[in-house]
């Protein structure tokens, strides 16, 4: 049965698919697991080595997804799950202190914004500044710099005004800080003594000597390159989780860094310093490009938990078939599905959509309309994971030449990673296969 477009309804279901999750928010009631049966789940085996180890230990993990795959979401239920079990758990937002577009971030800037995320989600946490001097006012003292540590960032906890400063506020602060870093290990050590403190107001307030603390830190996958600036981009990432891991690890607490999908690609020995874990799309397709029926339908359960009654806009078929052509990436997923109701009610569509609909097809154009612009290096890049998605290191001849296309492919969904007989490999989503020519 058909009817005429439901403008209400049709808007109510287009606010149910955000562009993107909320950070350190609980969403376990719109979770979804994407592993097939009882196999490969990254968050409870993350969960699992962080639960694991003595109190004490400074873990350091990597967790990896590419934009759009549901990562943040992840991350949510992590931190949620971890203070389940009586774990002191705490969410950042990289992207709040640090400018993700700048390829040239450094290990010192890092490390600022992960001390400072944890500082003011403590505060939130514990409705109380733990410290009479941030780490921001504790480094410009060291720094002996009269530059400005003030912020426009506010946050609502009565008695504090202010959150911490951020990086992207303060140029010149980030300019001293990164000159001294390099000079000195001075940085370092107030950085460690921060982290000891502030481990101990926690401590404190949960009156328990051994209480285990994770910070979790989100969005550093999203530090990119102008075209161009790769190699300045590849230096960054060499010099954080290459040269020197163990500037990364924080002492009396574990801290889990969200990573680039391609870094294992570009630094394979980062493997050997950290526990990393990957977080895969939904397996929508198989090896061969063919539609898995498993994965398009907890597709079609993660729409259903936003907007039970989606079957009135869009048939079952339709919408799985969207989630196959997109590659089951959340994010492309949830945007198309955003556009389709926007057409249908522009073109007084009848409900509901059903498979071959124009409105579709319009929708998909649009968001294939980026590839038109793929260069021929890009192109043959993808011809190589087309053929051999199974050891994506094989795919790169020459990193000079070939690292700008890598984290181009990556950055954009072009190239999606997959879970499947035990193993990780890498796929090109349909859509994408109808724009790279043999």
């Amino acid at each position: 049965m058909t009817t005429l477009p439901n403008q209400d309804l049709l808007r109510d279901f287009f606010r149910s698919l955000p562009e993107s999750a909320q950070g350190g928010v609980d969403n376990g009631n719109m979770y979804v697991n994407r592993a097939q049966g009882d196999g490969y789940d990254p968050v409870s085996e993350l969960k699992q080595y962080i639960q694991w180890e003595e109190p004490d230990i400074s873990g350091c993990y990597l967790f990896s997804g590419l934009r759009g795959s549901g990562k943040t979401t992840e991350l949510n239920r992590l931190k949620a799950e971890l203070q389940k079990d009586g774990i002191a758990a705490f969410y950042c937002d990289a992207s709040i202190y640090l400018n993700l577009n700048n390829p040239q971030l450094g290990l010192a800037e890092l490390l600022m914004a992960a001390l400072a995320g944890l500082a003011d989600a403590v505060r939130k946490e514990y409705q109380k500044d733990p410290f009479s001097s941030s780490i921001w006012e504790r480094i410009k003292n060291l720094l002996d710099s009269n530059v400005n540590t003030e912020t426009k960032l506010k946050v609502g906890i009565p008695g504090i005004a202010e959150v911490e400063a951020t990086l992207q506020d303060n140029p010149d602060f980030r300019e001293k800080l990164i000159s001294f870093a390099q000079q000195s290990s001075t940085f370092y050590d107030e950085a460690a003594k921060f982290a000891r403190d502030i481990a101990a107001f926690i401590r404190q307030k949960t009156e328990k000597e051994d209480q285990k603390i994770v910070l979790i830190i989100d969005s550093l996958e999203r530090i990119s390159a102008p075209s161009g600036d790769e190699n300045k981009l590849f230096d960054s990432l060499k010099e954080i989780f290459f040269n020197e891991p163990a500037r990364l690890r924080l002492p009396s607490l574990s801290v889990v860094y969200s990573v680039p999908p391609y870094l294992h690609a570009v630094l394979p020995g980062v493997k050997n310093e950290f526990h990393r874990v990957s977080l895969p799309n939904f397996n929508v397709v198989d090896s061969q490009d063919h539609k898995n029926p498993e994965g398009t339908r907890k597709m079609a359960e993660i729409v259903s938990h936003r907007f039970p009654g989606w079957r009135e806009i869009i048939t079952e078929p339709a919408l799985e078939d969207l989630a196959w052509k997109l590659g089951g990436n959340v994010r492309l997923f949830f945007s198309v599905l955003r556009t389709v109701a926007i057409k249908a009610q522009l073109g007084k569509h009848p409900l509901p959509i059903d498979t071959g609909s124009n409105f579709i097809a319009h929708a998909l154009n649009e968001s294939a309309r980026p590839l038109l612009w793929l260069t021929s290096p890009d192109l043959e890049l993808l011809k190589r994971f087309m053929k051999n998605g199974k050891n994506p290191a094989e795919n790169i001849k020459n990193l000079a030449t070939d690292l700008p296309p890598v984290i181009r492919l990556f950055d954009h969904s072009l190239v999606l990673d997959y879970y499947q007989d035990g193993d990780v490999w890498y796929g090109v989503p349909p859509l994408v296969r109808d724009y790279v020519k043999d």
